[in-house]
């Protein structure tokens, strides 16, 4: 599930849209096909079992075979005059590059982007790296009007993306509605699937200004019985997939993530311990928290398997991020975290 926030006022109305997908779809995204069938049983016996089924994981994307740009996602930084933006290749050329600007015939402005690749291995000491991931491109575009609508194209390893659009943030305290989508542990299911389309269809007939992941993303480690001793070790390739699955939502809207368990902690991790995170996302801060604005409203992620009592780093930074908000200009704050506070 997730839910659809809009904030529209400086009143103390929040409206919010749970929505619970229970539905059963054949559907084709991103010239993917997939089977989006599966099954919910309830045991009466034992309640605690009562866990509906994600459905099986989908085929999972082989990076080395994709030139174009892919698995593309912009991300705010704290200027609301700039946006992140990252994609993945098999292979660089010597242009690497976005182009951008507020008409769709007159892309002006070039961003030039910095690249990296990662290994992952079942063993921290083997040397037999068993995934290397793509060329990891990450630009920062600059100079936006906020609130405005500007349009992208990417120019990398020879290839080039269709022009793409994104709505830059509104301007600090600015009067505007805000909306944005909350989505939390996903992963690449078949019911994965269901929710990503949902989200796209919603996107089809409004706009948003962010989609806010709560963790638990890719679940990278529940490939865990198909791995060879150790068992455990993170799966890299449901990563690559993941991204692609978002893309038609990440390229459209900045894609806001804070980590979860399954990203930064050990075992549930798949040993990840979140350096994955760190070298596939571009967010604000230090990346796990930060904040942003959007408007009038102050959004604050906090990442819960970091402590964030008083005099740790976190939240000392917690305290005086509060502490200094001016609530004139940000009447609304929105803090979004993995784990809940009250469960």
């Amino acid at each position: 599930y997730f839910i659809q926030s809009n904030l529209s006022s400086r009143g103390p109305v929040v409206m919010i849209r749970w929505m619970v997908l229970l539905v059963v779809v054949l559907g084709m995204l991103n010239e993917y096909v997939y089977a989006n069938e599966y099954e919910i049983s309830y045991n009466i016996d034992n309640p605690e079992q009562n866990y509906p089924s994600a459905g099986p994981i989908i085929e999972l994307m082989d990076v080395t075979k994709e030139a174009a740009p892919n698995q593309i996602r912009l991300s705010y930084t704290e200027d609301p005059t700039e946006m992140s933006i990252t994609w993945t290749t098999n292979a660089v050329s010597p242009t690497e590059q976005v182009k951008y600007g507020l008409l769709e015939g007159d892309l002006g402005y070039v961003a030039f982007s910095t690249s990296h690749q990662f290994d992952w291995s079942y063993q921290e000491d083997s040397s037999d790296f068993y995934y290397t991931s793509g060329f990891i491109h990450e630009a920062l575009m600059v100079n936006l009007e906020p609130g405005k609508k500007h349009f992208y194209q990417i120019e990398s390893n020879g290839q080039t993306s269709p022009v793409m659009s994104f709505i830059a943030a509104p301007a600090p305290g600015e009067e505007t509605p805000v909306s944005f989508l909350h989505v939390a542990d996903q992963g690449i299911y078949s019911t994965s699937v269901m929710v990503v389309k949902d989200m796209m269809d919603r996107l089809a007939t409004k706009d948003f200004h962010a989609i806010l992941h709560c963790g638990d993303i890719s679940y990278a480690d529940k490939y865990d019985g198909q791995r060879p001793p150790p068992s455990g070790m993170a799966e890299q390739s449901m990563w690559d997939t993941w991204g692609q699955m978002v893309q038609p939502l990440a390229a459209k809207v900045p894609y806001m993530v804070t980590p979860g368990n399954h990203e930064v902690v050990g075992y549930e991790s798949g040993w990840e311990n979140g350096t994955i995170y760190h070298k596939r996302f571009i967010m604000p801060g230090n990346e796990r928290f930060y904040s942003f604005t959007l408007g009038m409203v102050y959004v604050i992620s906090v990442s819960t398997d970091d402590d964030v009592d008083a005099g740790t780093a976190q939240g000392d930074w917690l305290e005086q991020t509060l502490a200094d908000i001016d609530r004139d200009t940000f009447p609304w704050v929105v803090v979004f975290q993995h784990r809940p506070i009250y469960n």
